[in-house]
């Protein structure tokens, strides 16, 4: 009967959200018009006020401002991502404001100066490009010349749907003798977080940011801002690699090229404030009249696990899957498959967690009948507790005898569970560390995966299910008025109806994809522990 009584409400508040979430989309349409029409405006503002000293790149992934000023990218919005969920402001990954630095920066030093990084005002034929609707390519050259004779360029290349962004050197000699440069590129940011930036704040109890780099011999090693700030610097030469800063859902990460031998990738600080991770190349003449080029590819932007695989090796382990990554990155593959033909992330975590029960259905099964073994022994054990309660010695022997006798091994319960548990750890890092799932919508209510739900729905019937797991593994068989009922066991049956309560306070601000995870793992565990109790009375009658 309530069950029934609680589908019916639950039917109900779904219909109700349902249309709750149909008029609010009706109002987003009217938003989404305004917020194109004031984007157009604030890049003819921008242009106004910067007085030719800067210059603006649209594609249809950024919106880019880059300082004339030795050419280094000032701002970068990405177009695909909002700061928070529903909102008109483009999330904003590379800024400067009076709290929070974080830039990145490239361009030459001259050997003959002392490796000094030479101080460029570049010129470009207009402020403002744009890549057009029919183009899959937009090229912006910068271009200095310098009055001893000297010409460099710095090439950006920006192509449709990408992230990375190609940047090409050049330096021309036409001055009297042969010159030595190297090239360097490097991420800065304040130790301190954004605190004006929402998205950047808020779930993120178990993500990391700070530096990291790749190298011939360390696939990926994190390098915090604790070790960059006690003066514990890196410096380390690499024939491959890249270096990166990172924080939940996205980052920042230059690729050197590898045409010049060995690159140097370095960290500092500034001030005791600023962190620097940076590289720079081995040094390279340019002879008397004439040139020499050379390549490297930035990454502005989420954390596309194929992307980022493609652009450079290891780059990819940049999302934070935590020490069981050899788990949670074949676990996104099968899910992002799933995604391709569902085309929905919420019913995509349904169908892995469907998956993984199926697979782990012998390990659950063990589980299950080494419980009921044990709760068909809970009347005896009770009996041996108090029969035998002044005696702790004689009591722990005539228990292990009942064991031995019933060829029951009380621990042989927690070795499925022990198995199942590096699935489920791997599984909760790669759904609340997949950008996929950020701001991804399910069904009604449910707008963004990443976020908890904010009427406490799934966490309550979380908490329902849970109670319905807790009361089939419960040894409640036994008349609470009988004697030899240990105040132990009675403690325990009351704990167990308080850890459903306990959990659910606590996944109330668990992201929703994870909640609506453990719901069907629990809706899964139940259905199999009833198989399992079906499956002992058939044998029982037989």
């Amino acid at each position: 009967m309530y069950l029934k009584r609680n589908f019916f409400i639950f039917v109900f508040l779904l219909i109700s959200f349902f249309l709750w979430n149909f008029l609010k989309k009706e109002n987003c349409v009217q938003k989404k018009i305004f917020f194109s029409q004031e984007h157009v405006k604030s890049f003819h503002n921008i242009l106004h006020k910067n007085n030719n000293k800067e210059v603006l790149i649209k594609t249809d992934v950024f919106s880019i401002i880059i300082n004339k000023h030795n050419g280094n990218i000032k701002i970068v919005d990405l177009l695909k991502y909002k700061e928070t969920n529903n909102s008109l402001k483009n999330l904003k990954l590379l800024k400067q404001n009076s709290n929070f630095l974080y830039q990145v920066k490239s361009g030459f030093n001259q050997i003959n100066l002392n490796n000094k990084k030479i101080s460029l005002d570049y010129h470009t034929k207009k402020n403002f490009f744009e890549l057009l609707p029919h183009h899959n390519k937009l090229v912006v050259p910068m271009v200095c010349t310098q009055e001893n004779g000297i010409k460099y360029k710095k090439i950006f290349i920006f192509q449709r749907g990408r992230y990375d962004i190609q940047i090409k050197y050049s330096v021309y000699n036409f001055s009297k003798k042969q010159l030595n440069f190297n090239v360097f590129g490097e991420i800065i940011q304040t130790i301190n977080s954004d605190k004006s930036n929402i998205s950047n704040n808020s779930h993120n109890f178990n993500s990391y940011r700070g530096p990291a780099f790749s190298s011939d011999d360390q696939k990926y090693e994190k390098y915090d801002f604790k070790k960059i700030f006690s003066n514990n610097n890196l410096y380390k030469k690499i024939h491959s690699g890249w270096i990166a800063m990172l924080q939940k859902y996205f980052v920042t990460a230059w690729v050197p090229s590898k045409n010049l031998g060995l690159n140097t990738i370095y960290t500092k600080n500034i001030n005791s404030k600023i962190a620097v991770i940076g590289y720079h190349t081995s040094s390279f003449l340019v002879p008397q009249h004439g040139k020499k080029n050379v390549n490297s590819s930035l990454w502005i932007g989420p954390e596309i696990q194929k992307d980022l695989q493609e652009l450079s090796p290891n780059l990819d382990l940049t999302v934070d899957y935590g020490f069981l990554w050899f788990l949670s990155q074949p676990l996104f593959k099968l899910l992002n498959f799933l995604h391709n033909i569902i085309r929905n992330w919420g019913f995509s975590i349904i169908l892995i967690t469907i998956i993984v029960r199926f697979f782990t259905y012998p390990l659950n099964r063990a589980q299950y009948l080494a419980m009921e073994k044990l709760k068909s022994l809970q009347p005896k054990l009770n009996y041996l507790k108090n029969k035998y309660n002044n005696n702790k010695q004689k009591m722990s022997k005539k228990i292990i005898s009942l064991y031995k006798k019933e060829k029951i091994n009380p621990f042989s319960g927690l070795l499925p569970l022990i198995f199942q548990m590096p699935i489920f750890l791997s599984l909760y890092y790669m759904l609340t560390n997949s950008v996929e799932l950020r701001h991804s919508p399910f069904i009604f209510w449910i707008q963004d995966l990443s976020s908890y739900d904010q009427f406490y729905v799934l966490p309550i019937i979380m908490g329902i299910t849970m109670f319905f797991t807790q009361k089939l593994s419960s040894n409640k068989k036994f008349n609470k008025n009988q004697l030899n009922v240990s105040p132990i066991v009675l403690f325990q049956e009351k704990i167990a109806f308080i850890i459903p309560i306990f959990f659910t306070l606590f996944f109330l601000w668990f992201p929703s994809g994870l909640v609506l995870y453990y719901i069907v793992n629990n809706i899964f565990s139940i259905v199999q522990h009833k198989l399992v109790l079906k499956s002992l009375k058939k044998n029982k009658i037989k």
